[in-house]
């Protein structure tokens, strides 16, 4: 018999509306099966959910792979990451006509990126591993909104922009943008490319059978949705009112993992004072925010498997 929602345990989410977790919008079918209910709270940053999460508004939400280092310097001991959800999805897109053929083709070309996002952090890492001389690329920063960046593009005003989906599949779907096959901003070793991660309030862990039941829902949603990418278009067509082609596009260059890779988190880290994220270097701290045990009793897989995703 099928429970009735007043049984139902409800765990609250902040996400933001986009393609990062789908299976935490569409969680309910399967959540029912372990007797709990999802309720999202939308929040647009990462700065948002983390502190949505600490204020125990939400029990779970997304956080970005800088996170731990932010919550290190601020001293939050509330918070743990507790799986993986959202790799790539934030990239660098050319407007067609200007040839990107390797790394170094960057220099002269003019280039926006909205200051202080992961996605300019990424690319930044990643021209510097290739051996571009950032002095020589025309760096302009633009904002994250998206739409003047693509009027940009497509006038010339911009050879390309670094940002995230859908806003980059919107220029190639309108056919005056491309991505670059040379140049994918999380096509490095050392920092990845990883997006969003899941973390918990503390308080919710407390009831570790609760905890353990959401993962194995969250796990199975994942798969559910990786797997019916015709039922993953329309729920998120739904949920951020963008158009189909251009979130089918969007799913062309991202993905989902339960799986998390800390090293890359640690190495993001160290890279905190150049930035600003941090004032200092957190990276010693940044382990200590990860806590992969639950996942581990969910999935049958050894915290390390879990830790360890692309190594």
């Amino acid at each position: 018999m099928k429970a009735g929602e007043g049984d139902l345990k409800l765990v609250r989410a902040t996400l933001s509306r986009s393609l990062s977790a789908p299976f935490i919008w569409g969680l309910n079918p399967i959540g029912e099966k372990y007797g709990l209910r999802a309720q999202v709270l939308d929040a647009m940053t990462n700065a948002d959910q983390q502190r949505n999460i600490q204020t125990g508004a939400v029990e779970v939400g997304s956080v970005g792979y800088q996170t731990a280092a932010v919550m290190a310097e601020q001293n939050i001991g509330n918070v743990k990451i507790i799986a993986g959800m959202y790799v790539a999805g934030q990239n660098l897109i050319m407007r067609k006509g200007v040839e990107l053929k390797s790394w170094k083709d960057i220099e002269g070309k003019k280039i926006g990126r909205p200051p202080g996002s992961y996605a300019a952090i990424l690319f930044t890492l990643a021209a510097e591993i290739n051996t571009v001389d950032l002095s020589k690329v025309n760096l302009v920063n633009i904002t994250p909104a998206g739409a003047p960046e693509l009027a940009a593009l497509k006038s010339g005003d911009l050879d390309g922009f670094v940002m995230w989906s859908p806003v980059i599949d919107r220029a190639v779907i309108e056919g005056y943008g491309y991505y670059p096959e040379c140049c994918d901003i999380g096509d490095t070793k050392e920092f990845g490319a990883g997006n969003q991660l899941l973390a918990a309030n503390t308080e919710f862990l407390k009831d570790r059978k609760s905890a353990v039941n959401f993962l194995k829902a969250y796990v199975e949603a994942m798969d559910y949705y990786r797997k019916n990418p015709d039922k993953t278009l329309a729920l998120v067509a739904q949920y951020t009112g963008g158009a189909p082609a251009v979130l089918s596009e969007s799913m062309r260059h991202s993905g989902w993992t339960y799986r998390v890779d800390i090293l890359n988190a640690v190495n993001v880290a160290k890279q905190g004072p150049k930035f600003g994220f941090t004032r200092a270097d957190a990276s010693s701290k940044v382990p200590v925010y990860f806590d992969l045990s639950y996942l581990a009793e969910a999935t049958g897989e050894s915290v390390e498997q879990l830790g360890t995703y692309g190594r």
